[in-house]
C-alpha cells in the first residue's frame, strides 16, 4: 500500500513537470542551477528539471577525469564502434567476434547503471529499491501504474545515457513479452549497413545490461530488427 501512495505521488509529479515546459525553462531549471540548491540534488531530479548531461557533468582538470553522479566517462568519437568490429573481425571467427561485442556492452553498461544506482547521487534511496528489484519485470506486466513509473524514469535515464551520450534513443515496450526495446539512429547500424542480417551486436549487449542491473538477473537480448537491414529502427527483446 506505502508503494503504490508512493509511485502515485512520484509520478503525478513526474507528469506534471512533463505537462508544464514553461515551469520547467523559466523555474526549475534557473532554481536547480543556483550553486546553493544544485549541489544538494540527484542527477533525476536535475534531469526532470530541465537540464542536460552535459551540464551535469562534472572535470577533474587535474587528474584528467570526467563523469556524472559518481560514474567516471570516457569520451569517444563514434568511429571507435566501427573499429571495435572491424579490428575484432580480423581476429575472431564471426560469432565468436559478436559474442565479444555483446559480452563487452553488457559489462559496461551493467556496471554504468549499477554503479549510478549505488552512488546516492542519481536518486533517493526510497526511489532505488522501486525501479531496481528483482520481480520488477513481473510486476510491470500486472501493474500499469509501475509499468508509467518505469518507463518515465528509465526514459530519463537512458536520455542522459544514451541520447546525450550519442548512441541514439530508446523506448521501452515494458508489458509486452518478451520484453521489446527499440533503438533509434542506432551508431551500429549506421556503420555498419547495409547489411544482410542484425550487425548491432555492442548494443544488444547494452539493451542486456540494462535490464540485468535493474532486474537483478541475468537477462539476454536479441535483435528481432535492424536499420543496417532497412528497418526504421532497431528492436531488440529481452527474455530468461
Amino acid at each position: 500500500m506505502f508503494k503504490k501512495a508512493q509511485l502515485k505521488v512520484l509520478l503525478s509529479g513526474m507528469e506534471f513537470v512533463e505537462g508544464h515546459p514553461l515551469l520547467v525553462r523559466f523555474l526549475l531549471r534557473p532554481l536547480s542551477r543556483m550553486p546553493l540548491i544544485s549541489g544538494k540534488l540527484m542527477v533525476l531530479f536535475k534531469a526532470f528539471a530541465g537540464n542536460t548531461a552535459f551540464e551535469m557533468h562534472y572535470v577533474d582538470l587535474e587528474r584528467g577525469r570526467i563523469g556524472i553522479g559518481g560514474v567516471e566517462e570516457i569520451l569517444f568519437g563514434s568511429k571507435v564502434i566501427e573499429q571495435m568490429h572491424r579490428v575484432l573481425e580480423k581476429r575472431l571467427p564471426e560469432e565468436e567476434k559478436n559474442e565479444a561485442l555483446y559480452e563487452l556492452g553488457h559489462n559496461l553498461c551493467q556496471w554504468e547503471v549499477s554503479t549510478a544506482l549505488d552512488s546516492g547521487q542519481w536518486a533517493p534511496g526510497v526511489l532505488v529499491p522501486l525501479i531496481r528489484n528483482s520481480t520488477i519485470l513481473g510486476d510491470m506486466r500486472s501493474d500499469p501504474l509501475l509499468a508509467r513509473f518505469f518507463v518515465k524514469v528509465m526514459g530519463m535515464v537512458s536520455r542522459l545515457i544514451t541520447d546525450e551520450g550519442g548512441w541514439g534513443h530508446l523506448e521501452f515496450e515494458v508489458q509486452s513479452r518478451p520484453l521489446r526495446v527499440t533503438l533509434s539512429n542506432s551508431q551500429e547500424a549506421a556503420w555498419l549497413g547495409p547489411s544482410p542480417k542484425p550487425v548491432c551486436h555492442l548494443y544488444a549487449g547494452i539493451v542486456a545490461g540494462y535490464a540485468s542491473a535493474i532486474s537483478g538477473e541475468e537477462l539476454r537480448a536479441r535483435e528481432v530488427e535492424c536499420r543496417a537491414m532497412g528497418a526504421p529502427a532497431c528492436v531488440f527483446e529481452i527474455d530468461r
